[in-house]
């Protein structure tokens, strides 16, 4: 079962430790803290990288649309020339460092559909937290891979009927808390057809933005800025979008508050949508096309020093 073992990233910079472990994905799981071997689950296959090398180990029952999307060179990004863009990105001395702490860093491009699940569940939580949550949701409205190579029970992601016919207590028992509510929403319009994730990728930036965000417009939702920015940096592949989280806030107010033009000492945990919107703009100003690029090198950067610094 499953592919060959094949080369994903031969004379590409790609380091699987950076990319799955900055907060853009959250079902990559690392074999041991010592090893170089990660497991993943793309559009219901489970996948196994080990360095710049990958192989599909099974796979669940699922449509053939589905099926046909999978693209390994496209969930990686592998067409983003990474010495470009960073080159293109201004040299202010905290992004240098950044990018030459965490080079090999890629965004990923993941299915819009788990994307902004995966990132509604993420509402006000920690990635161990967020994590537990989504594999809650897979083992229950998931479809089970058959591996025989890995030991272990891996499952698909689900799919919208599934969790748009789910009931409140099947949801809180995923340990979704108040999310349930925005997950089931969201789920009910895509399965409806209301929200057409896929034809997204087709808009400009500000238009998907626009069209994720308007759906809010009822307060069952949780479609807000920050939400809709990560669906569109990580899996519409829109590199300008700049999500804007906790470890964001406590970076720009440390390292570009002159930019921002922001004078309370206080950090807040998260920023008002108008202000939220103003300081994504200023970034995309200041970054250019590659913003995003620019979002995931400083989150590392001030993510793992605040934990060194705080220890």
């Amino acid at each position: 079962m499953g592919y060959p073992t094949e080369s994903i990233a031969k004379g590409v910079p790609f380091n699987p430790l950076f990319t799955f472990e900055c907060g853009q994905a959250f079902r990559w799981k690392r074999l041991s803290q010592t090893s170089e071997d990660w497991l993943g689950i793309i559009l219901g296959n489970l996948v196994r990288v080990k360095g710049d090398s990958l192989r599909v180990l099974g796979r669940a029952e699922q449509d053939a649309s589905r099926t046909d999307a999978f693209d390994l060179r496209k969930y990686f990004s592998l067409e983003h020339d990474l010495d470009q863009i960073l080159s293109s990105l201004p040299k202010d001395p905290f992004l240098i460092s950044a990018v030459k702490e965490y080079y090999g860093l890629r965004i990923l491009r993941q299915d819009p559909w788990e994307c902004i699940i995966s990132f509604l569940c993420s509402i006000n939580c920690n990635i161990p937290s967020i994590k537990l949550k989504i594999e809650n949701l897979c083992r229950r409205f998931g479809t089970r891979i058959e591996s025989g190579v890995m030991d272990g029970e891996y499952y698909s992601f689900p799919e919208a009927n599934s969790l748009a016919g789910a009931e409140k207590r099947e949801l809180l028992s995923c340990k979704l808390g108040f999310r349930w509510k925005y997950v089931r929403y969201v789920s009910k319009k895509v399965a409806k057809g209301e929200l057409k994730l896929g034809s997204l990728s087709r808009s400009s930036y500000h238009t998907a933005c626009d069209e994720l965000i308007s759906e809010a417009s009822d307060k069952t939702l949780g479609v807000g800025p920050k939400v809709a920015d990560c669906v569109c940096l990580f899996s519409l592949g829109m590199l300008e979008a700049f999500p804007i989280d906790i470890w964001m806030i406590r970076c720009l107010m440390s390292q570009y508050r002159d930019l921002i033009g922001f004078c309370s000492k206080k950090v807040p945990n998260q920023l008002p949508p108008r202000r939220y919107q103003k300081w994504a703009e200023i970034m995309r100003s200041h970054f250019g096309s590659s913003a995003g690029y620019a979002q995931q090198y400083l989150y590392m950067k001030m993510r793992n020093s605040w934990r060194v610094h705080s220890k």
